[in-house]
């Protein structure tokens, strides 16, 4: 299968954004079209991209594109997603329908929000939540000791665009790639009780894997 000219020009472009120091100004569009023999609406997309990624920046008074600030990438392992064992704050609870409550919560490393964590519970196997957790125990701990719920959870990841609302709690830009590591919580008679989810920003997290698929939770 032939690889589209957009991702060639991105991957060229990346080894030249490699070889520069942070802030500093990026070749222009009609010179990276001469440079690699690609068309500019090509080149165009590709910029595009690597702008929507955070690797490059533009704008707020700078003429043209620069490199953007590298910063230091936090490892994740997935069990910790998993079983919300990574730090995290704005915890919300919210009731979206009349059986259906919203646990939601920015990831963060440091001072920066590196992700978003979501839970979408039935109230009927979960009487109280909203006015019982108490947003700081981590939810599968809690729900294990308020509701004697435990589950195992099979995560899938996949790649997906940042929502607004999601963009917004990660301060990026809307359409921004992230991420996407969801799964099902199932009870002991194999209920579907809720769905959960992590949305992790590329360009500060990396996800590390376990050997073995399956994951408890």
């Amino acid at each position: 299968m032939p690889v589209p000219r957009y991702y060639q020009a991105k991957a060229k472009l990346l080894d030249l954004l490699n070889e520069r120091q942070d802030n500093t100004p990026f070749p222009p569009e009609r010179a990276l079209s001469d440079l690699f023999g690609m068309s500019r609406a090509t080149i165009r997309k590709a910029l595009d991209e690597l702008v929507l990624e955070g690797r490059l920046v533009r704008g707020a008074g700078r003429r043209g594109t620069a490199v953007a600030p590298r910063r230091p990438v936090h490892r994740l392992g997935l069990d910790a997603l998993v079983r919300d064992l990574v730090t995290r704050e704005s915890t919300t609870v919210r009731s979206v329908a009349q059986d259906l409550v919203v646990v939601e919560s920015v990831l963060v490393h440091g001072d920066e929000p590196i992700g978003v964590r979501s839970a979408s519970l039935r109230v009927s196997r979960f009487p109280g939540l909203a006015r019982l957790y108490d947003r700081t125990t981590p939810l599968p701990k809690f729900l294990m000791d308020t509701y004697g719920f435990e589950s195992t959870a099979q995560p899938q990841c996949a790649t997906t665009l940042a929502t607004p609302h999601v963009a917004a709690r990660l301060e990026v830009r809307a359409a921004t790639p992230v991420l996407s590591v969801t799964w099902l919580s199932h009870d002991a008679r194999g209920q579907a009780a809720g769905r959960s989810a992590v949305l992790l920003r590329s360009d500060r997290a990396h996800l590390a894997l376990p050997r073995s698929n399956t994951v408890e939770g």
